[in-house]
């Protein structure tokens, strides 16, 4: 199991702000859906969750490189605090794109995809904050097998919308838009999936 010296807990404490940081934009963006207003206020939002991210990843990297004994690899910190922070990017992305297309908010597969996220990021933000508990490992490692079954659905709706875009969308333009959204959401799963697979890689290690 992984054992901790007080001192060290501080970059727990910075990676489970950065996975809440996900957390924070994914609920946002969803709850945005929902109500179907993704103007500059809701993109101006997550763009800030963005930059907090990548504040609080710059902080773990200037950390790390002012720590002589960390509690896990560096490398393996430095890793999950920016593939995090990979996640918070594609979300942004998405939705500038999504406002300078001038997309509808209300796609039904879209809205479907950003539930999809939503779940990952609160599995992950559950996972990082329980890593430097021992008698939660287990518990860790469930979080990481919800996220991996999240990633899977993200597949095969990414399919479903793709299929139903290029059978019901006569607009060319509209379809390459949708298209690029689709892909980049089934992305920000893929990218969840692969901040599980580090924390799954730690706890091997450390096991």
């Amino acid at each position: 199991m992984i054992s901790f010296l007080p001192k060290e807990e501080k970059f727990f404490v910075f990676l489970t702000q950065q996975a809440e940081n996900v957390m924070k934009a994914s609920a946002f963006f969803k709850a945005a859906i929902k109500d179907g207003v993704l103007d500059e206020a809701e993109v101006k939002k997550i763009r800030d969750l963005e930059h907090e991210g990548d504040t609080l990843a710059h902080e773990i990297t200037d950390m790390l490189n002012r720590t002589f004994i960390t509690p896990i690899d560096r490398e393996d910190i430095y890793d999950l605090a920016n593939s995090l922070d990979d996640v918070l990017d594609l979300l942004n992305a998405m939705a500038g794109r999504m406002k300078l297309y001038k997309l509808n908010p209300k796609d039904e597969h879209f809205a479907q995809f950003i539930d999809l996220i939503d779940q990952a990021a609160e599995a992950l933000a559950n996972a990082v904050r329980h890593m430097p508990d021992t008698k939660r490992q287990r518990r860790v490692l469930d979080y990481c097998i919800e996220v991996n079954r999240l990633e899977n659905l993200g597949d095969t709706l990414r399919e479903k919308a793709i299929s139903h875009l290029f059978e019901n969308e006569k607009d060319p333009i509209t379809v390459i838009k949708w298209k690029e959204i689709y892909e980049s959401a089934e992305g920000a799963l893929d990218n969840c999936e692969h901040v599980t697979k580090l924390i799954e890689s730690i706890m091997v290690k450390h096991g």
